[in-house]
């Protein structure tokens, strides 16, 4: 007689996700690897297990409509079916960061630039469809934002009601990457953010300051008024901070990553202000913070598009850079994952075009984080030398309004209207610096294109550029430090970069017309046009120099001045360098007629000894430095020996004969400044030594460690 024995219904041991994943579970709640996967809300353990045929007969119908959708796929792949999405211009709107778009306007609105196809337009291999729009999608799923474009299959699955139910409890949007191990994604982001070591968050909270620091940090943060993005609204913040402390373990990994962002910021402006460089003994190493940070956005699993990476991103590349205030490769790459990301989010894409709900709060804040984004890849791809990482032709994100951040708030219904741009809110400094940066990004595209640029192309782009500085507020606009007593630094320093930006796009578009070959009118008028703008920011390097001074306007203040303002100067005195070797070989006679020249070359003689001057007191600072005052030491004695040569009468010019001063390798040396600040100081400093001068000297220029063998740092503080 046989006995029929039924399995003992006993309670699973591991939770859902790791049985379904057939991972090790250490039976915690939320169990280790849930936490390592960053998917604590879905570690559950179920009861007593159901057997019978109900789930069995579930998961057949799924896959079998799984199988259909997947013979319909492949069905539209064999007949050419593709879907597509058509980005037009749209005839009214706002400004865009697009390439093609049109100038801000003075109130600061932009213009949204696409529209999606009509329905009496043709769209390929839709003969059997129905004809409507397959807008792209963004969707949010516990905190994850996750943008695909129409033709990807997840968005085909989302628009399939049948299937979408079947699989409700399973977010279809985390297929898209394979599952990891909890492991997998350890190496690649230790070698992106620099971390060595994986903590639970727990050993990472110890490290926090405590709750007096960290107020008296965030407070200092969200009040400084420069050197901060604006991209964590201060109101959202204080809530969700006076949460955390209440329950620390609860809190959002990413959100704790976020808020050691912010410290390392914080205590990065505190030691720049400090003149002695030192902190209270209380208060942790900014690069503490920093790794703190970096941890926990890799036990936050930063790459799965949840909210708060790409803030806590931003401000983790803000914080390095803020250790010397440089840039590097690595904040090159740093800000190509935050791109990345931002672009899986859905960020290039303004949330009015984009499907499902999202608040007015939330579209707002996703503009302001794409301001930074979009003008921080323009700079750090520009002095790196290489073209902008992002695809203006695929983005569409309007600037943001002119808002304080308490005119916002998470509930609200609706955007107020912007307020006018004579009102300086905290974001009105990068909506002014963008419309100058869209155009820029423009020049040089322009000038780093493989074929041949036109110079009409050049003179309109010159317009645009003109045009889009003229709709800066005249109180962003640059007047004379002795002019700004009633300013603060910050105002200033905004004004100046604001300025820089404007007269670099304009060396940078009319450079390559100085050359020997280029003698016709045109090119005299953009090498004109050239000389003059470096002529300005030459300038802007004498009264800036002067401010900083002992007893100047600006003397606390040197820290804010950045790389990139150094570089500006920089590629200012080549050019005028460049500019007066061509002159030496091609009309040597203009050196001594000031009626020739309306006085223009006297004008560049006068900003080359001034800026020689300053670059040789700073010369023992940095090897940029020195070699700069090389450069221009070496050219200004060449056209005081050809003004002598030229010192008779000006009826003997034409009896004297011609003696060539040309600068050797003239040619590389035009190319080392063509298009980009990567200038190439090893060439030039080669370059000079082949010269075959003597190198100058002189003691009331503080000049003693020009020529020493150890060629120091380079000092972003030297103005």
């Amino acid at each position: 007689m046989s006995m029929k024995f039924e399995k003992r219904n006993r309670p699973p041991l591991s939770c859902e996700p790791c049985r379904t994943r057939k991972l090790k579970c250490n039976r915690l709640s939320p169990c280790d690897t849930c936490i390592k996967r960053n998917v604590q809300s879905a570690c559950q353990y179920a009861s007593n297990a159901v057997r019978g045929k109900i789930h069995t007969s579930r998961q057949r119908a799924l896959s079998d409509r799984l199988k259909r959708l997947e013979d319909s796929i492949q069905s539209f792949v064999a007949g050419e079916n593709v879907f597509q999405t058509y980005l037009q211009p749209q005839s009214g709107g706002v400004h865009t960061f697009s390439e093609g778009g049109s100038l801000p306007s003075s109130h600061g609105v932009l213009v949204a630039p696409t529209r999606l196809p009509t329905s009496n337009e043709p769209r390929i291999g839709d003969q059997h469809l129905q004809e409507k729009a397959v807008p792209n999608t963004l969707h949010t799923h516990q905190g994850r934002n996750s943008h695909v474009d129409s033709s990807h299959w997840v968005s085909i699955l989302e628009d399939i009601k049948e299937v979408r139910e079947s699989l409700s409890a399973v977010d279809p949007f985390s297929l898209i990457e394979p599952a990891s191990d909890g492991g997998s994604e350890h190496p690649d982001l230790s070698l992106a953010l620099g971390s060595e070591h994986r903590l639970n968050i727990k050993d990472i909270l110890v490290s926090l300051p405590t709750r007096p620091i960290c107020d008296m940090l965030v407070s200092r943060y969200f009040n400084a008024r420069y050197m901060v993005l604006g991209i964590v609204h201060s109101g959202k913040f204080q809530d969700e901070y006076g949460e955390f402390w209440k329950s620390p373990q609860k809190a959002s990994v990413l959100w704790i990553a976020l808020l050691f962002s912010i410290l390392s910021v914080s205590v990065h402006l505190r030691l720049k202000v400090n003149t002695d460089g030192t902190l209270n003994g209380s208060i942790p190493s900014p690069d503490i913070l920093q790794q703190k940070a970096a941890q926990c956005l890799m036990l936050g699993g930063y790459r799965t598009a949840n909210a708060y990476a790409l803030e806590a991103l931003l401000l983790y590349t803000q914080s390095g850079f803020l250790s010397d205030m440089k840039t590097s490769s690595r904040q090159w790459f740093d800000i190509g994952i935050i791109l990345r990301l931002a672009f899986r989010m859905g960020y290039h894409r303004d949330p009015s075009t984009l499907p499902g709900v999202m608040t007015p709060f939330d579209s707002e804040m996703r503009r302001r984080v794409w301001l930074h984004i979009f003008q921080l890849d323009a700079l750090l791809s520009f002095q790196i030398g290489l073209p902008s990482m992002i695809p203006a032709e695929c983005c569409d994100t309007h600037f943001p309004r002119n808002l304080y951040d308490a005119d916002l708030y998470v509930e609200m219904s609706a955007l107020p209207p912007t307020r006018p741009s004579s009102e300086y809110t905290p974001v009105l400094y990068g909506i002014s610096k963008a419309g100058v940066m869209s155009i820029f990004k423009k020049i040089v595209a322009h000038t780093m294109s493989l074929a041949t640029p036109s110079h009409s192309r050049t003179i309109t782009l010159d317009a645009e550029m003109r045009g889009a500085y003229t709709l800066v507020p005249d109180f962003l606009k640059w007047r004379d430090i002795s002019q700004s007593l009633m300013d603060s630094s910050e105002v200033i320093l905004n004004r100046c970069t604001i300025e820089l930006l404007y007269l670099k796009g304009l060396v940078v578009l009319h450079r390559r017309y100085i050359r020997y070959e280029h003698q016709d009118a045109k090119s005299e008028s953009s090498r004109r046009f050239c000389v003059e703008a470096a002529l300005e920011i030459l300038a802007r390097q004498a009264d800036m120099h002067q401010a900083f001074q002992p007893g100047g306007r600006l003397q606390e203040d040197q820290w804010m001045i950045s790389s990139h303002t150094i570089y500006d100067f920089l590629l200012a005195a080549m050019v005028i360098c460049l500019d007066l070797s061509v002159r030496l070989e091609s009309h040597a006679t203009a050196f001594v007629d000031e009626r020739a020249d309306h006085g223009f070359v006297s004008r560049e003689i006068v900003a080359l000894k001034n800026s020689q001057q300053i670059w040789a007191a700073n010369s023992h600072r940095s090897p940029e430095s020195r070699i700069a005052s090389l450069a221009l030491d070496l050219m200004a004695r060449k056209v005081a020996e050809r003004q002598a040569t030229f010192s008779c009468e000006e009826a003997a010019y034409m009896d004297i004969p011609h003696v060539s001063l040309e600068l050797p390798y003239m040619e590389p040396m035009s190319e080392m400044i063509d298009g980009s600040e990567t200038l190439d100081w090893l060439l030039l400093d080669q370059y000079f030594q082949n010269s075959g001068l003597e190198a100058p000297r002189d003691p009331s220029n503080d000049m003693g460690g020009l020529f020493t063998d150890d060629p120091g740092t380079f000092d972003s503080c030297a103005y």
